[in-house]
């Protein structure tokens, strides 16, 4: 990623941009946090943060005029907030001071005439940067501050921050005169004239950004009235003592040889791009609580209260699994995945954050700049895979069942029968067909008969798996073979019952009239009418389908098919352009499974209806979260009386079904759920909570056929056995992932308890050097090929090139080693991540 790059994504997040009320003073308070603490009663800590940025906070604190409060979007709803009294409230009801630290002095010398705001605020910065400070006042300390109302501004506090800036070694001249302090200028490497000083003050003409001196370079000046106007501090604090501070800055800018302007543009009030959303505050009452005797803290507290903490923050709500769950935003997101990329060598700690991303593009439908976390992690995956860096386990196996797929076991292609031409193509997708072979074939023949007789089919995957991972390689691959078949075809238009793979084909066929199957049922009046009543008996949400967000044709054509079975809608509170995905778009279930099942977990919170989906995957994904869910098909192709409490058929439910359905169109072969059979003949029975365990570890029933396989042949064989509990062990390792199995022998099957896995290589050792063991080692654990008790030896064990030494459980004669499940989840499972992000 270019720098150019990052800059325009940061651009358009304003997640960091300052609240309006900040945005408005002059000295960029956090109202925010400060209305945070004293929502919570916390008087020191909300003192604390008007500490940070405030000269003489005891001062200004009472007396500040508070401007904040005309740009409080609170006003918008009801009232604007009383930011004034509650900071009186807090510096009232607080007990602790700042202490401050005065650096090394400096040799330069500063005088300031008149002690009015604007010049006791020049002094507070100065004298904190270490310069020496002398104060010329030709009346009393504090000037016009002593005009104030004293029960809002008590001489004792004036006095305080007095006292604070002796300490800070400020040093005070009485009885001064003006003229006289003129023609001793010379004695300093600089001056500053307050304007607000009481009497004898003539008026210095300045540059208006800089309150520099026209004339002399070394002169300052600030405390000037608003609009020519005599005006005091009295009505206009907030502004004097920001004069002081901008001539003070600039002061020390020229004594210490720096640019006068750089980097000063957003001194004092500013504009904000913020934009908040408040269409959902509700609206509350300005709680008045200044009392006779002081301020209330109980009902100040309340005040506070109504703070909405404005922020943009729109992705974050509506995004809160993915977004919330790295505790950033956006555009912080935009720079750690540019650190992350620029990595060279050392930890990616953005890895996770960059796959974890589903696509789904709703951030950017939210956002009022367009920001677009897909575009954004889309882009750094792609580069991830160019440079070599994308971690294997992101996406390997999401791609391995893209490959099944489109391989000679599933895909097909095929005219109506009878014909050797075709007008049209359906393109079911491989997740429906996977899901639901029978309800394929029932609307094939539907479109057949009643759409257009010249319908043919093509079987296999549009390629998502790749464009989501960043490989543009093998999704240009799959594009490349769709387009030829395509084109041989003579080009006919598409049907599609998958929203995803409309927008694959939309990219891989730009020229191509691509139609959802939903809105060919939508307008035909010849729709099935099933036997069994599907009509449910309440109202049901729809669930629409991430990469549906901008279809609104599909989404309308999908509701007016519900309805028309007499179902009534109730709609999800996201729904439509604001739908969420269900954790498989954008591989996030791959790369992030923990986040992926929170994604789907909340999405069958949102409403304790039941659901009708229209993509597979959303459908099959609800159910085995606990949702009941029907495909949009099942109201017109059942294939059970409870549809809704079908099970998600897995992954290697799915291959079984693509595979079983090209047999049956394509060779002609009765579709047969078998159970799986070994070389020997014998059958693999895995009961369904250990089929749901293997496959949340990405492990196939076809890795486990592997493994008996292995078992089964004489060709390399190792194997253990637990005489305890009667169970055998075996394992294989078919390529980059080494799968184990534990089962029960019985006659004529096996049945299987457990299995994992780990991508680690153990090189066995050769020399039996005994090692201390990193579990406890069952003495009832036997190599099943010897026979003879395992023991903790040191082995040496790889990944990605690193290569390290481990204690394991060994077989002192064949040298087989065992990895238990407890190893390969937890410390093997920790240490690959590491060394993937490195």
């Amino acid at each position: 990623m270019e720098k150019s790059e990052l800059t325009a994504f940061e651009t358009k997040c304003i997640q960091e941009e300052p609240a309006f009320c900040t945005a408005a003073c002059p000295f960029h308070v956090d109202v925010k946090s400060f209305m945070a603490r004293m929502a919570m009663g916390e008087t020191d800590k909300a003192f604390k943060v008007l500490e940070k940025t405030l000269p003489l906070p005891e001062i200004i604190t009472r007396i500040c005029d508070h401007p904040c409060e005309s740009a409080c979007i609170r006003q918008r709803p009801d009232t604007s907030l009383s930011i004034g009294l509650l900071e009186r409230a807090c510096a009232h009801n607080r007990s602790r001071q700042k202490k401050y630290f005065t650096p090394p002095a400096k040799d330069s010398r500063i005088g300031i005439w008149g002690s009015g705001l604007s010049s006791l605020t020049a002094a507070w910065d100065l004298s904190l940067k270490g310069y020496q400070v002398n104060v010329f006042e030709q009346k009393t300390l504090g000037g016009d501050l002593h005009r104030l109302d004293g029960n809002v501004l008590p001489a004792s506090i004036i006095e305080r921050e007095l006292t604070r800036l002796k300490k800070f070694g400020v040093t005070f001249t009485f009885e001064a005169e003006f003229d006289t302090f003129l023609e001793n200028k010379d004695q300093f490497h600089a001056i500053y004239i307050g304007m607000d000083a009481p009497g004898g003050t003539k008026t210095v003409p300045v540059d208006e950004f800089s309150l520099q001196s026209v004339s002399d370079s070394n002169i300052f000046a600030g405390g000037f009235p608003r609009d020519k106007e005599r005006v005091c501090a009295e009505t206009y604090p907030i502004a004097f003592a920001f004069q002081g501070r901008k001539a003070a800055t600039s002061m020390d800018r020229v004594l210490s040889g720096v640019s006068l302007t750089a980097g000063r543009d957003k001194e004092g009030v500013m504009k904000t791009r913020l934009s908040t959303d408040i269409s959902r505050v509700a609206v509350l009452p300005k709680i008045e609580f200044k009392g006779e005797t002081g301020y209330d803290l109980e009902k100040a507290t309340k005040e506070a209260g109504r703070c909405i903490q404005c922020d943009c923050s729109r992705c974050l709500r509506v995004c809160n699994t993915y977004l919330d769950r790295f505790k950033g935003h956006p555009g912080k997101y935009a720079r750690e995945i540019y650190n992350n990329l620029a990595i060279v060598m050392g930890e990616k700690k953005a890895n996770t954050l960059i796959n974890s991303c589903s696509l789904c593009g709703q951030c950017e439908t939210v956002c009022p700049n367009d920001f677009s976390m897909a575009d954004l992690c889309l882009s750094a995956r792609q580069e991830m895979v160019t440079d070599g860096k994308m971690p294997p386990t992101a996406h390997e196996f999401a791609l391995g069942e893209m490959a099944h797929a489109n391989g000679e076991a599933c895909f097909f292609s095929t005219h109506a029968p009878d014909t050797d031409t075709s007008s049209s193509l359906f393109f079911p997708g491989c997740q429906l067909t996977g899901s639901s072979p029978g309800q394929v074939k029932a609307v094939w023949a539907w479109l057949r008969k009643t759409v257009d007789n010249n319908t043919g089919i093509v079987s296999g995957c549009c390629g998502a798996p790749a464009f989501w991972g960043g490989r543009k390689d093998l999704f240009e691959e799959t594009g490349d073979m769709l387009k030829k078949l395509w084109e041989s075809w003579g080009s006919p238009r598409i049907i599609t019952a998958c929203t995803s793979c409309t927008q694959m084909l939309e990219q891989i066929l730009p020229g191509a009239r691509i139609l959802s199957l939903y809105t060919e049922m939508a307008g035909n009046s010849d729709l099935p009418v099933p036997e069994s009543n599907q009509t449910a008996a309440g109202p049901v949400a729809v669930s629409d389908p991430c990469t549906a967000r901008k279809d609104d044709v599909t989404q309308q054509a999908v509701r007016g098919l519900i309805q028309s079975r007499g179902i009534a809608i109730t709609e999800l509170e996201n729904a439509g352009e604001l739908t969420e995905c269900c954790g498989f778009g954008g591989l996030v279930f791959n790369a992030n499974p923990d986040l992926a099942g929170t994604i789907i977990q909340k999405r069958t919170e949102q409403s304790d209806l039941d659901y009708i989906a229209y993509c597979a995957m959303c459908r099959d994904r609800l159910v085995r979260a606990g949702k009941n869910t029907r495909h949009i098909l099942d109201l017109f192709w059942p294939e059970s009386d409870h549809p809704e409490k079908r099970q998600d058929p897995g992954f290697s439910g799915r291959r079984r079904n693509l595979a079983a359905f090209k047999q049956e169109m394509v060779g002609n072969e009765a579709f047969q759920n078998a159970i799986p059979l070994t070389p020997a003949g014998k059958k693999i029975i895995i009961d369904q909570d250990t089929l749901n365990q293997i496959e949340d570890e990405f492990i196939l029933v076809s890795d486990i056929e592997k493994v008996l396989a292995h078992y089964e042949s004489e060709i390399d064989k190792h194997y253990f056995i637990n005489r305890e509990t009667g169970t055998t062990i075996a394992f294989f390792r078919p390529a980059n992932v080494c799968f184990w199995a534990e089962f029960k022998v019985l006659d004529g099957a096996y049945e299987i308890l457990k299995a994992w896995s780990h991508r680690m290589t153990v090189i066995p050792a050769q020399k039996f050097k005994a090692g201390a063991p990193l579990e406890d080692l069952s003495s009832d654990l036997h190599c099943g090929t010897c026979n003879t008790p395992l023991e903790s030896v040191m082995n040496h064990a790889g990944y990605l090139d690193s290569r390290f030494d481990v204690d394991l459980p060994q077989c002192r004669s064949c040298g087989a080693v065992f990895i238990s499940p407890e190893l390969a989840r937890g410390k093997m499972a920790e240490v690959e991540k590491i060394l993937e992000d490195k």
